[in-house]
């Protein structure tokens, strides 16, 4: 995996995001915003059952920032809510362990091309930024559960 902070990945989908087109009439919405540094995240998410059938977001923010929030979006279509909070976990983890523990578990999902955001976990501040879009999800999701 390359180290850089700035994969040609996350420019790329920073630059040009496959999954920021406006969601019509969402079953959820989530919001994330860091007062720090401006970052803002709104994320528009459809429902089919137990599972998320599409999300869009909509992100004011760094590379990193929306870079994650579009990597997200296109890695947790399809997936149920319970995989997307163990895909949070296990995103959170790789960030502040610098480990995708659950790896060797069967049945839990993998990251995909979210481990592209491995090099932030040597960027202490800019960790925030990242977890951003996983922070709106939750708060979408718990309008899910409530």
């Amino acid at each position: 995996m390359d180290e850089a902070l700035y994969d040609r990945l996350i420019v790329t989908r920073a630059r040009k995001p496959l999954h920021a087109a406006p969601l019509a009439n969402p079953d959820v919405s989530g919001e994330g915003k860091n007062p720090l540094c401006g970052d803002r995240t709104r994320l528009d998410i459809r429902l089919d059952g137990p599972h998320i059938a599409q999300i869009s977001h909509h992100t004011r923010g760094c590379a990193i920032c929306a870079a994650t929030a579009d990597l997200m979006a296109e890695r947790l279509a399809g997936c149920s809510i319970e995989q997307a909070d163990a895909l949070s976990h296990r995103f959170s983890a790789l960030l502040r362990d610098g480990a995708d523990r659950p790896r060797t578990q069967a049945g839990l999902p993998e990251l995909g091309a979210l481990q592209a955001l491995a090099p932030v976990r040597a960027h202490k501040a800019r960790i925030r930024c990242a977890e951003l879009p996983w922070i709106a999800l939750k708060e979408a999701l718990s309008h899910v559960r409530n």
